[in-house]
């Protein structure tokens, strides 16, 4: 049972910088802007996930860098947010 929840949380973790991956490989082809709010969202959606195994497994350095760079994507996707609604307005 112990094995089941710790591979969960691997592959929780391995998702979550699936994803992060995937959206950096995509913009280095010229996929996806590094501006575009798909590109900041797949980073804050998989510091989620990376976040959460960097907790479990303990693991300091890696969880400070993903909080680090979750945080930034959140508060970039909440500016990018308010500025179309502010936009809207006029």
């Amino acid at each position: 049972m112990l094995l089941l929840v710790y591979e969960f949380i691997f592959w929780l973790g391995f998702f979550g910088a699936f994803v992060q991956l995937l959206a950096y490989v995509l913009n280095l082809w010229g996929k996806l802007n590094a501006t575009s709010l798909y590109y900041i969202g797949a980073n804050a959606f998989g510091c989620c996930f990376t976040v959460y195994y960097a907790w479990i497994t303990n693991d300091i350095p890696f969880l400070m860098l993903e909080i680090t760079w979750g945080t930034a994507a959140f508060i970039k996707i909440f500016q990018k947010l308010n500025d179309k609604k502010s936009k809207k307005k006029i």
